[in-house]
């Protein structure tokens, strides 16, 4: 009799200290691990979220006739008219003729609206010429006529300074020309003078 109440007691703590034990199961370890994986998943695609969203912003300025002058932040792709209208708008005195407003925005640049009253004193571009008072072709506005009139450009290279400007925005600088495929130094070299981005 003590024999089975003995027995009895060690069975009771056994059972009772194996109650207090926790056992995980094959599946709830499984679980654990994947859910330790999509938490590591969500950050990674977070950072590349974070990269790509930095590589698609650019930074462009904008000064002259519009409500608020600066400089402002816009995913690529963006185009003129967005920019405008980030800066509050343009002013009444604003003189747009020459303004492309459906022009792709491109980092680093630089867009100033001027007044009728610089038009009227020939400061502005106009659509009618993209030559300045110096003679220089504009190549951020010059039409693929105006860009034949440069020597050694024909009509093929002349479409392509226009559609790569339509693509990738105006020219930073002249040298920049050389970036269009089909103008090379050789040629650069020959409208350098002759050429300006103002």
């Amino acid at each position: 009799m003590k024999k089975q109440i003995i027995l009895l007691g060690i069975v009771v703590l056994i059972l009772l200290g194996c109650t207090a034990c926790k056992s995980t199961s094959y599946l709830e370890k499984q679980s654990d691990l994947s859910s330790e994986d999509t938490s590591e998943d969500a950050t990674d695609s977070a950072d590349t979220t974070e990269e790509t969203e930095k590589k698609t912003e650019i930074y462009v300025q904008i000064s002259g006739a519009v409500a608020d002058p600066g400089v402002y932040t816009f995913p690529a792709d963006s185009r003129v008219y967005e920019l405008i209208e980030a800066a509050g708008g343009l002013l009444p005195e604003a003189y747009d003729v020459s303004l492309n407003q459906a022009e792709r925005l491109s980092d680093g640049q630089k867009i100033h609206v001027y007044t009728k009253e610089e038009a009227a004193e020939g400061l502005a571009p106009t659509e009618e010429s993209s030559s300045t008072s110096d003679g220089k072709v504009n190549i951020n506005t010059a039409s693929t006529e105006e860009l034949t009139s440069l020597k050694g450009i024909g009509q093929t290279r002349a479409e392509s300074i226009v559609a790569y400007r339509q693509e990738h925005g105006a020219f930073a600088a002249v040298e920049d020309l050389k970036a269009v495929s089909g103008i090379g130094d050789a040629t650069y070299q020959k409208i350098a003078d002759a050429i300006t981005v103002n």
